[in-house]
């Protein structure tokens, strides 16, 4: 029994946080509508597969660590990995409070973000044309990291210290975001992907940058704490990164249809799924949180409706991974 556990441990995949994510999020977006006992629901699921996930992944870095230095290896495996820093960001900003699971889990989540930033370094370094042409949307998975670390970090109880400290690595997830996007654009360009290859993962450009704005609305919440200055051009940038967020969704939507509709790839079950969900979640919850901030002005009335999708997206791609299950016992 031990050795088919361990061996489902090898296999993890290196987004395997990502449900996490995804399920923390939509949690938070239907607290803030108001529905209190579903987002409940949702965050005793979150921490139940986290806790499981978390000790699955020691299994894994114990008895497999060949296996972790292969897929840090892989340009298309390696970013995977922050899911675990997303979701331990995500689900700490979910629990709130000055709890020491909220301060452990953003402690723990920075060390293995500086470790795997170390290790993408070294990838970028040591084959940057391979990993150049390998570029997709799972790279914005290292900014969607950092930023999860600074909604973690930025609650009601925030003191001068944290607040400076979130607003430095705001600001470098805000200038990552940007390297990223050359860098994809840049793929894109040189490189199109086809039908097969245009995938669910490209949806997390959305993500990453709703999640900026969520973090940088934390920050204008503490706007007493902030250089005198700032908070005008601060509160500037969040709005330019939600009219990006905006603008990336219809583009989006656009591609799945291409890629379902018009060349007919089959929808089967992917993890790469729930990189769907989190940005629908991390959108919905940054703009509640926009229409909170002085001088912007969202449609707040559109909040319920985008955590209602949100919510029936993350249903649907349980369904999907149900009905996959099901499938696959039958003979």
């Amino acid at each position: 029994m031990w050795r088919t556990a361990r061996e489902k441990c090898r296999n993890l995949p290196p987004a395997a946080f990502a449900p996490v994510m995804a399920t923390g999020i939509v949690s938070r977006a239907l607290d803030g509508t108001g529905a209190h006992l579903v987002g409940a629901l949702l965050l005793g699921v979150a921490g139940i597969t986290y806790l499981a996930l978390l000790a699955a992944s020691t299994v894994k870095v114990v008895c497999h660590p060949d296996r972790i230095r292969a897929e840090l290896r892989d340009p298309a495996r390696a970013f995977g990995h922050f899911t675990f820093v997303a979701a331990s960001g995500v689900l700490a900003a979910r629990l709130g409070g000055p709890a020491p699971v909220t301060v452990c889990l953003p402690a723990v989540a920075a060390v293995v973000w500086v470790a795997l930033g170390g290790a993408v370094l070294e990838l970028l370094w040591s084959a940057p044309r391979v990993a150049l042409a390998r570029a997709d949307g799972s790279w914005f998975l290292a900014t969607v990291g950092l930023q999860s670390l600074v909604i973690a970090v930025t609650g009601p109880r925030t003191g001068h210290t944290a607040v400076a400290v979130a607003l430095g690595l705001w600001a470098l997830g805000v200038l990552l975001y940007a390297a990223t996007l050359a860098v994809i654009v840049r793929r894109l360009l040189r490189h199109p992907p086809g039908p097969t290859g245009l995938g669910p993962s490209y949806w997390v450009a959305m993500g990453a940058a709703a999640i900026s704005t969520l973090a940088g609305a934390q920050l204008l919440a503490h706007g007493t704490l902030l250089p005198g200055r700032l908070p005008g051009p601060l509160t500037d940038t969040v709005l330019s990164l939600w009219v990006w967020a905006t603008g990336l969704i219809p583009f989006l939507v656009a591609a799945g249809i291409w890629r379902h509709v018009h060349h007919r790839v089959p929808l089967v079950h992917d993890p790469a799924l729930w990189c769907i969900v989190f940005p629908l979640g991390m959108y919905t919850t940054a703009t509640t949180h926009l229409t909170a901030v002085p001088g912007s002005h969202p449609p707040a009335t559109a909040t319920h409706l985008l955590a209602w999708t949100a919510l029936a997206a993350w249903l649907a791609v349980h369904g999907r991974l149900a009905a996959s299950r099901l499938q696959a016992r039958r003979p």
